[in-house]
């Protein structure tokens, strides 16, 4: 039952994270929301129908959804509004059709994330629909709409189809003290006793539950004890008879399988006594079995030889990746400063052109550090100091660095070049035609466990649980989004070098921009 179950959880919550991941790449399509935003400055009914015929023509949703729909803000007086004819369309609606209902105003206080319920009105049979707002990816601060999909509870139900306890335990799904089931008839005990007064049943009844999905929703299963004592009791005299017969069959088989290994011994070792001069003494041990010793331990030794080799080897694989993902960086940042550096020339800004070759020289000299992937944390600082200092001339000293260091600095040994792509991102990106002073604030802290990196802008900001969410996921990497490309290396050389003992995250600051984050254990240090 308890295995049952906890696989049941597994498929369902498996199942509803895909429906967050179609949420997650429909609100990350900047294709979509170019057109939703070119709709609401230019309203046609060909472009409408261009967006439909767009998001949905694909069958990617039909498999684990029902439908799915976006309500956007505006214009509500050209948008087709929602009813309950149009439950199955996937389409383009007004969010003014459905700004009163309680799943929408749900939607908006969960600020950004999934709102799931379920939904017993509009459609003919029970619905799970999964809600958030879809924010414009260029400005999280502004709302499109709201996205909403929705998948039958019977595509939910069927994961609990097999799973059977008896003659009248049931499997069933709570949701906030709603009872899901895939049965007609549950007897009343259960029905009122489940959601909100469990302990009611704990002297009749055996319950198991796990939670799913979100907050306050279970899958439990449900089986009274006198039919588990029952079936415990029907189940002893086979259960018996089958260890019985197993246990003499084993008894049976050893003494054939030993009686097969021994006499061919003992005639071997009898002939090997043949073999040995006559001296009046006979041989008691057999030299064959001594044979097999050495042999096995010798298997033994050459096992050990190519399991060290197989590590050597992966270890060799992986300073090779961890040299091809540095040496992706080096390239991309020396063209952006020679470039600068051509066009300071090309106006006779020469000071300046000087200043930007001396700090480019420093730039290199650090981050080629002799070779080795490994640089000490002052290093890393003086390096992303040095670029900065480049940067200030490119952008005619619109961007301030600001240090926020322990003192003394602790002396670790990291991975070089991890700090410089983090600033790079918020420079080119968080600071993308800013009207104001760009300030960038270096923080390194240090707990018991863990040594703590961050790099935080006061720049435009971004979608963070979208960022963290693409971070993660290689398959969604572009070449020509180098946002992207930024922040994937730097995750893939922590992934590389520290494996599980370091992370990457990105956090919202209160006074706008974001804050990059880097964890690693002290005990990989």
């Amino acid at each position: 039952m308890y295995e049952s179950l906890k696989q049941a959880q597994i498929n369902i919550n498996k199942h509803t994270q895909m429906i967050e991941d179609y949420l997650t790449l429909t609100h990350a399509d900047s294709e979509l929301q170019g057109r939703i935003k070119e709709l609401n400055k230019h309203p046609s009914t060909m472009l409408l129908t261009k967006i439909n015929e767009t998001l949905f023509s694909v069958d990617l949703f039909k498999k684990n959804l029902d439908s799915m729909q976006i309500f956007a803000y505006e214009p509500d007086s050209f948008l087709p509004a929602f009813s309950s004819t149009s439950r199955y369309n996937n389409a383009l609606f007004s969010a003014g059709s459905v700004s009163s209902f309680e799943w929408f105003q749900n939607t908006l206080k969960a600020n950004g994330k999934t709102y799931w319920f379920v939904d017993t009105k509009t459609f003919p049979k029970p619905t799970l629909c999964a809600a958030r707002i879809l924010y414009d990816i260029n400005n999280t601060t502004r709302q499109l709409g709201v996205i909403k999909a929705n998948v039958t509870i019977e595509k939910l139900i069927r994961h609990l189809g097999s799973i059977s306890f008896g003659d009248k335990g049931y499997a069933l799904i709570e949701a906030d003290g709603l009872l899901l089931h895939p049965y007609t008839e549950v007897p009343v005990i259960i029905t009122e006793s489940l959601p909100d007064h469990k302990e009611h049943l704990a002297n009749s009844h055996l319950v198991v539950e796990f939670p799913i999905i979100t907050e306050g929703w279970h899958v439990a299963g449900v089986i009274s004890s006198f039919e588990l004592y029952k079936n415990t009791l029907q189940n002893l005299l086979p259960i018996t008879l089958v260890f019985a017969f197993a246990l003499l069959l084993a008894a049976l088989l050893s003494r054939k399988s030993s009686r097969k290994i021994s006499l061919p011994v003992h005639s071997l070792c009898q002939q090997m006594q043949k073999m040995e001069p006559a001296s009046g003494h006979g041989v008691h041990n057999c030299i064959e079995v001594n044979q097999l010793y050495d042999t096995y331990n010798g298997m033994l030794v050459k096992n050990e030889e190519l399991i060290k080799s197989r590590e050597e080897t992966l270890l060799k694989f992986k300073q090779a990746e961890m040299a091809a993902l540095q040496s992706q960086m080096n390239p991309h940042f020396i063209y952006n400063t020679l470039e600068s550096i051509s066009a300071l020339i090309a106006t006779k800004d020469n000071e300046h052109a000087a200043l930007m070759i001396t700090g480019l020289g420093k730039f290199l000299r650090s981050s080629l550090n002799n070779g080795n992937n490994y640089i000490t944390l002052e290093k890393e600082i003086e390096q992303v100091s040095s670029y900065v200092e480049i940067q200030k001339l490119r952008y005619a000293n619109q961007i301030e660095l600001r240090l926020n260091l322990p003192s003394p600095l602790p002396d670790y040994r990291i991975i070089k070049l991890i700090l410089q792509p983090l600033v790079e991102n918020s420079i080119v990106h968080g600071f993308k035609d800013l009207d104001y002073l760009g300030l960038i604030t270096i923080t390194v802290r240090e707990t018991k466990e863990q040594l703590y990196l961050s790099v935080a802008d006061n720049g435009w900001g971004s979608d963070i649980e979208m960022l963290n969410y693409l971070v993660r996921r290689r398959t969604l990497y572009k070449e020509d989004n180098v946002n992207f490309y930024c922040i994937q290396n730097v995750y893939q050389r922590l992934e590389n070098c520290y494996g599980e003992h370091a992370d990457l995250t990105y956090e919202e600051n209160d006074d706008g921009g974001v804050t990059a984050v880097i964890c690693i254990d002290k005990s990989v240090l």
